[in-house]
Protein backbone atom coordinates (compact mmCIF):
# COMPACT_ATOMS: atom_id res chain seq x y z
CA UNK A 1 0.00 0.00 0.00
CA UNK A 2 1.10 3.80 -0.34
CA UNK A 3 1.72 3.84 3.26
CA UNK A 4 5.20 2.08 2.94
CA UNK A 5 6.71 5.17 1.33
CA UNK A 6 5.11 7.64 3.96
CA UNK A 7 7.32 9.84 5.99
CA UNK A 8 6.18 11.85 8.51
CA UNK A 9 6.51 16.07 8.30
CA UNK A 10 8.50 17.34 10.43
CA UNK A 11 6.09 17.75 13.17
CA UNK A 12 4.97 14.72 13.60
CA UNK A 13 8.77 14.20 14.16
CA UNK A 14 8.78 12.65 17.46
CA UNK A 15 7.19 9.38 16.14
CA UNK A 16 10.78 8.99 14.85
CA UNK A 17 12.26 9.39 17.87
CA UNK A 18 13.00 13.21 17.54
CA UNK A 19 13.19 15.62 20.44
CA UNK A 20 9.69 17.40 20.41
CA UNK A 21 9.81 20.36 18.96
CA UNK A 22 9.69 23.13 22.62
CA UNK A 23 7.00 25.92 22.64
CA UNK A 24 8.33 28.75 21.21
CA UNK A 25 7.88 30.61 24.19
CA UNK A 26 10.44 28.16 25.91
CA UNK A 27 12.78 28.48 22.65
CA UNK A 28 12.71 29.67 19.08
CA UNK A 29 15.33 27.34 18.43
CA UNK A 30 13.00 24.26 16.86
CA UNK A 31 15.32 22.92 14.51
CA UNK A 32 18.45 20.73 15.50
CA UNK A 33 21.60 22.03 13.93
CA UNK A 34 23.18 19.54 11.55
CA UNK A 35 25.18 19.96 8.17
CA UNK A 36 23.05 16.88 7.01
CA UNK A 37 19.48 17.76 8.07
CA UNK A 38 19.09 18.56 4.34
CA UNK A 39 20.68 15.42 2.60
CA UNK A 40 18.57 14.03 -0.56
CA UNK A 41 18.73 11.00 -2.97
CA UNK A 42 18.19 11.41 -6.41
CA UNK A 43 18.14 8.98 -9.22
CA UNK A 44 20.98 9.28 -11.46
CA UNK A 45 20.58 9.00 -15.07
CA UNK A 46 23.11 6.44 -15.96
CA UNK A 47 21.00 3.16 -15.04
CA UNK A 48 21.01 -0.76 -16.18
CA UNK A 49 18.62 -2.81 -17.82
CA UNK A 50 17.24 -5.88 -19.46
CA UNK A 51 18.30 -7.66 -16.36
CA UNK A 52 16.77 -10.91 -15.80
CA UNK A 53 16.65 -10.97 -11.74
CA UNK A 54 16.74 -14.31 -10.10
CA UNK A 55 13.37 -15.44 -8.27
CA UNK A 56 14.30 -16.97 -5.79
CA UNK A 57 13.67 -15.33 -2.33
CA UNK A 58 16.76 -15.02 0.29
CA UNK A 59 17.68 -13.20 3.19
CA UNK A 60 20.47 -11.05 1.92
CA UNK A 61 20.28 -7.79 0.34
CA UNK A 62 20.15 -8.89 -3.29
CA UNK A 63 22.86 -6.98 -4.58
CA UNK A 64 26.69 -5.81 -3.91
CA UNK A 65 28.77 -3.81 -5.42
CA UNK A 66 32.23 -1.77 -5.43
CA UNK A 67 34.09 0.45 -7.33
CA UNK A 68 34.78 -1.73 -10.29
CA UNK A 69 31.45 -4.13 -10.22
CA UNK A 70 27.80 -4.68 -9.16
CA UNK A 71 26.99 -8.26 -8.86
CA UNK A 72 23.34 -9.97 -8.33
CA UNK A 73 21.96 -13.13 -8.74
CA UNK A 74 20.90 -14.09 -12.12
CA UNK A 75 17.79 -16.17 -13.53
CA UNK A 76 18.90 -19.88 -14.20
CA UNK A 77 16.72 -22.60 -14.17
CA UNK A 78 17.42 -24.88 -11.11
CA UNK A 79 21.65 -24.13 -10.28
CA UNK A 80 22.80 -20.88 -8.99
CA UNK A 81 24.17 -18.01 -11.30
CA UNK A 82 25.55 -14.73 -10.71
CA UNK A 83 26.03 -11.87 -12.86
CA UNK A 84 28.99 -9.42 -12.34
CA UNK A 85 29.15 -6.33 -14.66
CA UNK A 86 31.27 -3.76 -14.76
CA UNK A 87 29.91 -0.34 -13.61
CA UNK A 88 31.05 1.14 -16.95
CA UNK A 89 28.62 -1.05 -18.68
CA UNK A 90 25.92 1.16 -18.72
CA UNK A 91 22.34 1.30 -20.81
CA UNK A 92 20.56 -1.77 -21.96
CA UNK A 93 22.39 -4.94 -21.74
CA UNK A 94 22.35 -7.92 -23.39
CA UNK A 95 20.54 -11.30 -22.94
CA UNK A 96 23.22 -13.78 -22.92
CA UNK A 97 25.57 -12.23 -20.22
CA UNK A 98 28.56 -14.45 -19.04
CA UNK A 99 27.71 -15.43 -15.98
CA UNK A 100 28.98 -17.45 -12.77
CA UNK A 101 27.99 -20.48 -13.02
CA UNK A 102 29.75 -22.92 -11.10
CA UNK A 103 27.29 -23.37 -8.00
CA UNK A 104 24.93 -26.25 -8.57
CA UNK A 105 21.85 -25.06 -6.36
CA UNK A 106 20.39 -21.61 -5.67
CA UNK A 107 23.04 -18.95 -4.82
CA UNK A 108 21.69 -17.31 -1.07
CA UNK A 109 24.49 -15.10 -0.47
CA UNK A 110 27.35 -13.32 -1.88
CA UNK A 111 29.90 -10.19 -0.99
CA UNK A 112 33.02 -8.95 -3.23
CA UNK A 113 36.26 -9.10 -0.89
CA UNK A 114 36.62 -5.32 0.93
CA UNK A 115 40.83 -5.69 -0.36
CA UNK A 116 40.19 -7.08 -3.59
CA UNK A 117 37.22 -5.57 -5.65
CA UNK A 118 38.33 -8.84 -8.34
CA UNK A 119 37.37 -11.04 -5.84
CA UNK A 120 33.92 -12.31 -5.08
CA UNK A 121 32.39 -14.80 -2.71
CA UNK A 122 29.19 -16.69 -3.00
CA UNK A 123 27.16 -19.11 -0.74
CA UNK A 124 24.75 -21.71 -1.92
CA UNK A 125 22.35 -24.65 -1.13
CA UNK A 126 24.53 -26.74 -2.81
CA UNK A 127 26.73 -26.54 0.46
CA UNK A 128 29.65 -24.92 -0.45
CA UNK A 129 31.11 -21.46 -0.28
CA UNK A 130 33.13 -20.35 -3.38
CA UNK A 131 35.87 -17.57 -4.05
CA UNK A 132 35.78 -16.61 -7.62
CA UNK A 133 38.23 -14.05 -9.42
CA UNK A 134 36.81 -11.57 -11.96
CA UNK A 135 39.47 -10.12 -14.63
CA UNK A 136 39.90 -6.35 -14.70
CA UNK A 137 37.78 -6.13 -17.54
CA UNK A 138 34.76 -8.35 -16.38
CA UNK A 139 33.62 -11.85 -17.81
CA UNK A 140 34.03 -12.89 -21.01
CA UNK A 141 32.62 -16.35 -20.88
CA UNK A 142 31.10 -18.25 -18.35
CA UNK A 143 32.92 -18.79 -14.93
CA UNK A 144 32.71 -22.07 -13.97
CA UNK A 145 35.96 -22.71 -12.28
CA UNK A 146 35.80 -21.59 -8.66
CA UNK A 147 39.14 -19.73 -7.45
CA UNK A 148 38.37 -21.66 -3.71
CA UNK A 149 35.93 -24.12 -3.32
CA UNK A 150 35.41 -24.45 0.65
CA UNK A 151 33.47 -27.33 2.01
CA UNK A 152 32.20 -28.37 5.80
CA UNK A 153 28.55 -27.16 6.47
CA UNK A 154 26.06 -30.12 6.34
CA UNK A 155 23.18 -28.27 4.82
CA UNK A 156 22.35 -25.29 2.93
CA UNK A 157 24.54 -21.56 3.55
CA UNK A 158 22.71 -18.59 4.10
CA UNK A 159 25.62 -16.37 4.40
CA UNK A 160 28.80 -15.71 3.72
CA UNK A 161 30.73 -11.86 4.40
CA UNK A 162 34.35 -10.82 4.42
CA UNK A 163 36.26 -9.73 7.75
CA UNK A 164 36.44 -5.98 6.83
CA UNK A 165 40.05 -5.71 8.55
CA UNK A 166 41.98 -8.44 8.18
CA UNK A 167 42.86 -10.32 5.06
CA UNK A 168 41.29 -13.56 3.38
CA UNK A 169 38.62 -13.61 6.32
CA UNK A 170 35.34 -14.86 5.57
CA UNK A 171 32.59 -15.77 7.72
CA UNK A 172 29.51 -17.89 7.00
CA UNK A 173 26.55 -19.58 8.42
CA UNK A 174 24.01 -22.84 7.24
CA UNK A 175 21.45 -24.43 8.51
CA UNK A 176 23.16 -27.09 9.69
CA UNK A 177 23.71 -24.52 13.23
CA UNK A 178 26.68 -23.35 12.65
CA UNK A 179 28.45 -20.28 11.84
CA UNK A 180 32.13 -21.21 10.30
CA UNK A 181 34.86 -18.65 9.67
CA UNK A 182 37.53 -19.53 6.94
CA UNK A 183 41.10 -18.55 6.02
CA UNK A 184 41.21 -18.70 2.16
CA UNK A 185 45.12 -18.46 2.68
CA UNK A 186 44.94 -21.77 4.30
CA UNK A 187 42.11 -22.51 2.30
CA UNK A 188 40.08 -24.61 5.71
CA UNK A 189 37.74 -23.84 8.23
CA UNK A 190 40.22 -21.92 11.46
CA UNK A 191 36.45 -21.56 13.60
CA UNK A 192 33.61 -23.16 13.89
CA UNK A 193 30.63 -22.09 16.20
CA UNK A 194 27.14 -23.92 16.76
CA UNK A 195 24.75 -22.21 16.76
CA UNK A 196 21.30 -22.79 18.47
CA UNK A 197 19.19 -21.11 16.28
CA UNK A 198 18.83 -20.14 12.37
CA UNK A 199 20.68 -17.43 11.50
CA UNK A 200 18.65 -14.53 10.03
CA UNK A 201 21.25 -11.63 9.41
CA UNK A 202 25.38 -12.04 9.85
CA UNK A 203 27.73 -9.11 10.18
CA UNK A 204 31.31 -8.31 11.33
CA UNK A 205 31.90 -5.19 13.77
CA UNK A 206 34.37 -2.58 12.44
CA UNK A 207 37.56 -4.59 13.89
CA UNK A 208 36.60 -7.64 12.83
CA UNK A 209 36.82 -9.12 16.52
CA UNK A 210 33.26 -10.06 16.48
CA UNK A 211 30.10 -11.11 14.60
CA UNK A 212 26.61 -10.41 15.29
CA UNK A 213 24.18 -12.86 14.09
CA UNK A 214 20.25 -12.13 14.21
CA UNK A 215 18.49 -15.61 14.82
CA UNK A 216 15.01 -17.30 14.02
CA UNK A 217 14.45 -17.51 18.14
CA UNK A 218 14.17 -13.18 17.67
CA UNK A 219 17.50 -13.12 19.62
CA UNK A 220 20.74 -11.15 18.39
CA UNK A 221 23.67 -12.98 19.34
CA UNK A 222 26.78 -11.69 19.49
CA UNK A 223 29.96 -14.27 18.61
CA UNK A 224 33.30 -14.18 19.49
CA UNK A 225 34.36 -16.26 16.79
CA UNK A 226 38.65 -16.64 17.55
CA UNK A 227 37.14 -17.26 21.80
CA UNK A 228 34.30 -20.17 19.71
CA UNK A 229 31.40 -18.75 22.45
CA UNK A 230 28.68 -16.34 22.67
CA UNK A 231 29.99 -13.62 24.19
CA UNK A 232 26.10 -11.71 24.72
CA UNK A 233 22.47 -12.64 23.76
CA UNK A 234 19.72 -10.45 23.71
CA UNK A 235 15.72 -10.31 22.33
CA UNK A 236 15.52 -7.68 20.36
CA UNK A 237 12.03 -8.00 18.06
CA UNK A 238 9.21 -10.00 18.73
CA UNK A 239 7.92 -10.46 15.74
CA UNK A 240 8.18 -13.30 13.55
CA UNK A 241 9.78 -11.85 10.76
CA UNK A 242 13.57 -11.47 10.23
CA UNK A 243 15.74 -8.76 11.68
CA UNK A 244 18.73 -7.76 10.36
CA UNK A 245 21.31 -6.02 12.03
CA UNK A 246 23.89 -3.01 11.62
CA UNK A 247 27.07 -2.50 13.70
CA UNK A 248 28.37 1.54 14.16
CA UNK A 249 31.83 0.97 14.12
CA UNK A 250 34.41 2.37 15.81
CA UNK A 251 37.81 1.73 17.50
CA UNK A 252 37.98 -1.05 20.50
CA UNK A 253 37.00 0.43 23.30
CA UNK A 254 35.53 3.56 22.05
CA UNK A 255 31.86 4.02 23.00
CA UNK A 256 30.83 3.68 19.24
CA UNK A 257 32.22 -0.13 18.92
CA UNK A 258 29.64 -1.31 21.72
CA UNK A 259 26.59 -0.01 19.24
CA UNK A 260 24.45 -1.47 17.25
CA UNK A 261 21.36 -1.28 15.49
CA UNK A 262 18.43 -3.98 14.30
CA UNK A 263 15.90 -4.00 12.33
CA UNK A 264 12.56 -6.35 12.84
CA UNK A 265 9.04 -6.69 13.42
CA UNK A 266 6.86 -6.40 16.36
CA UNK A 267 3.69 -8.97 17.29
CA UNK A 268 1.49 -6.65 15.29
CA UNK A 269 3.82 -6.68 12.33
CA UNK A 270 4.88 -2.67 12.74
CA UNK A 271 8.55 -2.57 11.39
CA UNK A 272 10.43 -1.14 14.28
CA UNK A 273 14.31 0.02 14.27
CA UNK A 274 16.46 -0.59 17.81
CA UNK A 275 19.48 1.15 18.81
CA UNK A 276 21.31 -1.06 21.09
CA UNK A 277 24.54 -0.63 23.31
CA UNK A 278 26.04 -4.77 23.69
CA UNK A 279 26.97 -4.24 27.18
CA UNK A 280 23.43 -3.45 28.14
CA UNK A 281 22.34 -6.96 27.12
CA UNK A 282 20.35 -8.78 29.27
CA UNK A 283 22.85 -10.55 31.56
CA UNK A 284 20.85 -14.10 31.51
CA UNK A 285 19.51 -16.19 28.39
CA UNK A 286 18.81 -13.27 26.52
CA UNK A 287 15.67 -11.89 28.84
CA UNK A 288 15.73 -8.11 29.75
CA UNK A 289 18.29 -5.60 28.77
CA UNK A 290 17.01 -2.52 27.13
CA UNK A 291 17.87 -0.90 23.91
CA UNK A 292 18.76 2.99 24.27
CA UNK A 293 16.06 3.94 21.48
CA UNK A 294 13.46 1.61 19.95
CA UNK A 295 11.19 3.28 16.89
CA UNK A 296 8.10 1.97 15.47
CA UNK A 297 8.18 2.80 11.56
CA UNK A 298 5.68 1.71 9.95
CA UNK A 299 3.03 -0.91 9.02
CA UNK A 300 5.60 -2.33 5.88
CA UNK A 301 5.72 -5.90 4.97
CA UNK A 302 9.08 -5.93 3.67
CA UNK A 303 12.10 -6.78 6.01
CA UNK A 304 14.17 -3.38 6.43
CA UNK A 305 18.08 -3.59 5.62
CA UNK A 306 20.35 -1.24 7.54
CA UNK A 307 23.46 0.16 6.14
CA UNK A 308 25.66 2.85 8.40
CA UNK A 309 28.07 5.47 7.30
CA UNK A 310 30.55 6.23 10.26
CA UNK A 311 31.57 8.92 7.94
CA UNK A 312 28.59 11.03 8.56
CA UNK A 313 27.09 8.68 11.27
CA UNK A 314 23.93 8.13 9.39
CA UNK A 315 21.67 5.12 9.21
CA UNK A 316 20.08 4.35 5.81
CA UNK A 317 17.14 2.45 5.80
CA UNK A 318 15.81 0.07 2.97
CA UNK A 319 13.39 -2.33 2.80
CA UNK A 320 12.33 -4.94 0.03
CA UNK A 321 9.59 -4.49 -1.91
CA UNK A 322 9.50 -0.59 -0.78
CA UNK A 323 9.91 2.02 -3.18
CA UNK A 324 11.95 4.82 -0.56
CA UNK A 325 15.13 4.73 1.23
CA UNK A 326 14.89 6.19 4.98
CA UNK A 327 17.33 8.00 6.40
CA UNK A 328 18.70 9.23 9.73
CA UNK A 329 21.60 10.86 11.72
CA UNK A 330 22.64 9.15 15.02
CA UNK A 331 24.06 11.65 17.55
CA UNK A 332 25.81 10.65 21.05
CA UNK A 333 22.94 12.48 23.18
CA UNK A 334 19.10 10.86 23.53
CA UNK A 335 16.92 10.38 21.78
CA UNK A 336 20.00 9.48 19.26
CA UNK A 337 18.16 9.01 15.88
CA UNK A 338 16.87 11.46 13.94
CA UNK A 339 14.97 11.47 10.98
CA UNK A 340 15.86 13.23 8.31
CA UNK A 341 14.26 12.34 4.88
CA UNK A 342 13.99 9.81 2.47
CA UNK A 343 14.99 9.12 -0.97
CA UNK A 344 11.43 8.25 -3.15
CA UNK A 345 10.57 6.55 -5.95
CA UNK A 346 7.23 4.79 -7.34
CA UNK A 347 9.42 1.32 -8.11
CA UNK A 348 9.85 -0.96 -5.50
CA UNK A 349 12.92 -2.64 -4.74
CA UNK A 350 14.20 -6.09 -4.61
CA UNK A 351 17.36 -5.38 -3.19
CA UNK A 352 20.12 -2.34 -2.46
CA UNK A 353 22.96 -1.76 -1.30
CA UNK A 354 26.08 1.26 -1.03
CA UNK A 355 28.94 1.35 -2.93
CA UNK A 356 32.13 1.59 -0.30
CA UNK A 357 32.78 5.02 0.68
CA UNK A 358 35.40 5.75 -1.20
CA UNK A 359 33.41 5.75 -4.34
CA UNK A 360 31.76 8.61 -3.68
CA UNK A 361 31.88 11.63 -5.90
CA UNK A 362 33.52 14.09 -3.23
CA UNK A 363 33.18 17.14 -5.35
CA UNK A 364 29.25 17.12 -6.15
CA UNK A 365 29.11 16.76 -2.20
CA UNK A 366 27.71 12.63 -2.74
CA UNK A 367 28.15 11.50 0.95
CA UNK A 368 27.06 8.08 0.05
CA UNK A 369 26.14 5.78 -3.63
CA UNK A 370 23.64 3.42 -3.52
CA UNK A 371 22.46 0.53 -6.37
CA UNK A 372 18.70 -0.12 -6.16
CA UNK A 373 17.72 -3.43 -7.78
CA UNK A 374 14.40 -3.03 -9.36
CA UNK A 375 12.49 -6.21 -10.95
CA UNK A 376 14.64 -5.76 -14.59
CA UNK A 377 17.19 -3.38 -14.33
CA UNK A 378 19.65 -1.63 -11.30
CA UNK A 379 19.30 2.10 -10.83
CA UNK A 380 22.19 3.82 -8.81
CA UNK A 381 20.70 6.69 -6.40
CA UNK A 382 23.25 9.48 -5.25
CA UNK A 383 22.76 10.90 -1.82
CA UNK A 384 23.85 14.13 -1.64
CA UNK A 385 24.76 17.39 0.97
CA UNK A 386 23.50 20.31 -0.83
CA UNK A 387 26.41 23.03 -0.47
CA UNK A 388 27.01 26.26 -3.10
CA UNK A 389 30.69 26.07 -2.68
CA UNK A 390 32.31 24.27 -5.68
CA UNK A 391 35.25 22.96 -3.41
CA UNK A 392 36.10 20.14 -1.00
CA UNK A 393 34.37 20.68 2.03
CA UNK A 394 36.58 19.34 4.85
CA UNK A 395 34.17 18.81 7.03
CA UNK A 396 31.13 16.19 5.03
CA UNK A 397 34.59 13.75 4.52
CA UNK A 398 36.60 12.37 7.28
CA UNK A 399 39.40 9.53 6.25
CA UNK A 400 37.85 6.86 4.95
CA UNK A 401 38.20 3.14 4.78
CA UNK A 402 41.54 2.63 1.92
CA UNK A 403 40.18 -1.04 1.01
CA UNK A 404 43.80 -2.43 2.50
CA UNK A 405 43.81 -4.64 5.19
CA UNK A 406 45.14 -3.65 8.56
CA UNK A 407 46.33 -7.83 9.54
CA UNK A 408 46.89 -10.93 7.95
CA UNK A 409 44.94 -14.29 7.95
CA UNK A 410 47.03 -16.12 9.89
CA UNK A 411 47.89 -13.04 12.46
CA UNK A 412 44.24 -12.85 12.97
CA UNK A 413 43.47 -16.54 13.08
CA UNK A 414 46.58 -16.53 16.19
CA UNK A 415 44.24 -14.30 18.29
CA UNK A 416 46.26 -10.70 17.47
CA UNK A 417 44.60 -7.38 18.63
CA UNK A 418 41.67 -6.28 16.54
CA UNK A 419 42.44 -3.30 14.32
CA UNK A 420 39.96 -0.78 12.41
CA UNK A 421 40.42 -0.72 9.00
CA UNK A 422 43.24 1.22 7.63
CA UNK A 423 41.94 4.73 6.19
CA UNK A 424 42.42 7.34 3.44
CA UNK A 425 42.09 10.72 3.05
CA UNK A 426 39.06 11.20 0.61
CA UNK A 427 40.29 14.55 -0.76
CA UNK A 428 41.34 14.35 -4.47
CA UNK A 429 44.81 14.91 -6.00
CA UNK A 430 46.28 13.59 -2.09
CA UNK A 431 47.71 10.87 -1.63
CA UNK A 432 45.94 7.71 -2.15
CA UNK A 433 48.87 5.53 -1.47
CA UNK A 434 47.84 3.26 2.08
CA UNK A 435 50.22 0.91 2.86
CA UNK A 436 48.91 -2.30 4.11
CA UNK A 437 49.62 -3.39 7.19
CA UNK A 438 50.11 -6.77 6.20
CA UNK A 439 50.91 -7.49 2.63
CA UNK A 440 48.37 -10.29 2.33
CA UNK A 441 49.67 -13.20 0.70
CA UNK A 442 48.17 -14.14 -2.65
CA UNK A 443 45.00 -16.60 -2.80
CA UNK A 444 45.85 -19.68 -5.25
CA UNK A 445 43.60 -21.91 -6.99
CA UNK A 446 43.49 -25.26 -6.21
CA UNK A 447 43.77 -25.87 -9.97
CA UNK A 448 47.12 -23.96 -9.57
CA UNK A 449 48.62 -25.65 -6.52
CA UNK A 450 47.71 -28.99 -8.38
CA UNK A 451 49.69 -27.68 -11.40
CA UNK A 452 52.44 -26.73 -8.82
CA UNK A 453 52.54 -30.00 -6.86
CA UNK A 454 52.94 -31.97 -10.20
CA UNK A 455 55.60 -29.42 -11.60
CA UNK A 456 57.10 -30.32 -8.15
CA UNK A 457 57.16 -33.75 -8.00
CA UNK A 458 58.74 -33.64 -11.69
CA UNK A 459 61.35 -31.71 -10.49
CA UNK A 460 62.24 -34.05 -7.62
CA UNK A 461 62.12 -37.23 -10.04
CA UNK A 462 64.89 -35.15 -12.21
CA UNK A 463 66.53 -34.37 -9.33
CA UNK A 464 66.61 -38.27 -8.27
CA UNK A 465 67.31 -39.05 -11.55
CA UNK A 466 70.26 -36.77 -11.21
CA UNK A 467 71.46 -38.29 -8.03
CA UNK A 468 71.36 -41.51 -9.17
CA UNK A 469 73.60 -41.35 -12.32
CA UNK A 470 75.46 -39.02 -10.03
CA UNK A 471 76.33 -41.81 -7.42
CA UNK A 472 76.81 -44.16 -10.11
CA UNK A 473 79.62 -41.72 -11.59
CA UNK A 474 81.45 -41.76 -8.43
CA UNK A 475 81.23 -45.46 -7.89
CA UNK A 476 82.54 -46.05 -11.22
CA UNK A 477 85.83 -43.37 -10.45
CA UNK A 478 86.43 -45.32 -7.16
CA UNK A 479 87.05 -48.74 -8.52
Amino acid sequence: GSFCVWSPPAATQPFLGGAAPPRAAASMKVVRDSKFRHVHGDATKTRYDDLRLSSKATESSGIHANSKFFTFAWDSGGGGSLAVIPLSRTGRLPRDLPLITGHTGPILDFEFNPFDENMLVSASEDLTIKVWQIPDEGLKQHLREPLINLEGHGKKVSFCTFNPSAANIVASASFDMTCKVWNLVEQEEAFSIPVPETVMHLKWNGTGSLLAATCKDKKLRIFDPRQNKVAAEQKVHDGAKAAKVEWMGGAAGTEQSYKLFTTGFSTQAEREVGYWDVRKFASNEGEGGSPLQFLQLDQGTGVLFPFFDPGAQMLYLAGKGDGNVRFFEVTAEDPFLHYISDYRSTVPQKGFDFLPKRCVDVMSHEIMKGMKLESTGVQPVSFKVPRKSDAFQDDLYPDAPAGVPAIGADEWVAGSDERLPITRSMKPGESQQVVAAAAAPAVVSVKDLKKQLAEAQERIKALEKENESLKAELAAAKS
